[in-house]
């Protein structure tokens, strides 16, 4: 859902706003838009993300390590993590999807928008030294900040979200690489 209201201006024009669907209205809106995702690519970004937190719940049930960030791209998504001396390989490809489609996107989790203090926050990260940078460097103090509920995924998140995982009908794992944290 694009909502247009009075909070984002860019060079002097009011900017919609995704608003996830579930989410109630706040404040005044001028136009409400429902997007599709076969014909705007603000509704694929909410969809590839949503897959990106699908897919960080994969990765922790079977994998456990640190999720860092998994945002959107233009055409898919991926969630970057901290395994330690674990690896994913090609042969891991299965067990994800299965974990995401036979378990995960059957059971239709419910994105759940959560509003948090920073505090809070970090204190419920604190077993991921990634979150708790993240927190440290981007939430003023003394503020809050959102996070997303998926079946047993807590994530950092702005969202917005589709309505639950079973709105995810097929999923596939193509590729996967190596990273360093904030390029150290």
């Amino acid at each position: 859902v694009e909502v247009e209201k009075e909070m984002e201006k860019e060079e002097g024009k009011e900017m919609p706003e995704l608003w996830d669907m579930t989410r109630p209205l706040v404040g005044p809106v001028k136009r409400l838009e429902f997007v599709k995702f076969a014909e705007d690519a603000d509704a694929q970004t909410v969809f590839w993300h949503s897959s990106a937190h699908i897919l960080g719940e994969a990765i922790e049930h079977l994998f456990g390590g640190y999720l860092t960030i998994g945002p959107p791209l233009a055409s898919g998504f991926y969630y970057d993590c901290y395994m330690g001396d674990g690896v994913v390989n090609e042969d891991d490809y299965g067990k994800l999807e299965k974990e995401v489609s036979a378990k995960i996107c059957k059971k239709k989790q419910k994105f759940e928008r959560l509003v948090v203090t920073k505090d809070e926050a970090l204190a419920m990260f604190k077993y991921n030294p990634f979150k708790t940078e993240i927190l440290r460097t981007k939430v003023p103090d003394g503020t809050r900040t959102t996070v997303y509920r998926c079946g047993d995924l807590i994530d950092l998140c702005r969202g917005p979200h589709v309505r639950h995982t079973g709105m995810v009908k097929s999923f596939a794992c193509t590729n996967h690489s190596a990273t360093q944290w904030l390029a150290k």
